[in-house]
């Protein structure tokens, strides 16, 4: 009996030990920059051959700004649509936002006082603040980090490169996503039926 424990002992000694599976995290950071499972690198337009590597950064910059826009977009949109408000007026005549419709109705009225002027000289500002950075992002720099406005609490101050890397894809991941459904909520809007899924929901 005790020569065969032995024996099985001395066998499974010669058996190689499992490779170890790396974490997702580890294995998506592994993936290019802009790229996720389970689609990989996916480009069937063959935009990441056109121009140069500063063409290249400035589309990675605009993906990730319209990535923003439309996270907030959608984030507006569905919030504003099941009734929740800002207490208070938006102008000095007292006009409170409780009145405000949601959707695109809201564009509307902000386009006839100066609710819009507001709207885009802050997008205007947050552009600019955003070229002045150094390094640029069409040289070397990386896009969407804007000082005092990117993690100010330092969250991710002492997270290893990997991570950051995944993280920032989830964050494109979510407004690619979003893109699609702020596109949806538009449609839905002027187009009758013609996003099946938001039909008869009132977005």
């Amino acid at each position: 009996m005790y020569k065969l424990l032995a024996l099985a002992a001395s066998a499974s000694a010669l058996i190689a030990p499992a490779p170890k599976t790396a974490p997702p995290a580890l294995r998506a950071a592994e993936l290019p920059e802009g790229a996720s499972r389970p689609f990989g690198f996916w480009d069937p337009f063959g935009f990441s051959n056109y121009g140069s590597e500063r063409t290249q950064a400035w589309f990675k910059a605009a993906e990730l700004k319209h990535s923003r826009v439309a996270m907030a977009a959608c984030t507006g949109w569905i919030t504003t649509e099941l009734g929740f408000r800002w207490p208070g007026a938006y102008d000095l005549a007292g006009h409170k936002f409780a009145d405000v419709p949601g959707g695109l109705a809201a564009e509307a009225v902000f386009r006839d006082n100066s609710g819009m002027v507001q709207i885009l000289f802050t997008a205007g500002l947050l552009e600019f603040w955003g070229e002045l950075q150094k390094p640029h992002y069409m040289s070397g720099g990386k896009p969407g980090n804007f000082k005092l406005l990117w993690d100010p609490v330092g969250f991710t101050a002492a997270m290893p490169e990997a991570e950051l890397k995944v993280r920032r894809q989830r964050e494109l991941n979510n407004g690619r996503l979003a893109m699609i459904g702020a596109a949806s909520f538009w449609s839905a809007t002027y187009l009758d039926g013609s996003v099946p899924a938001l039909t008869g929901t009132g977005f």
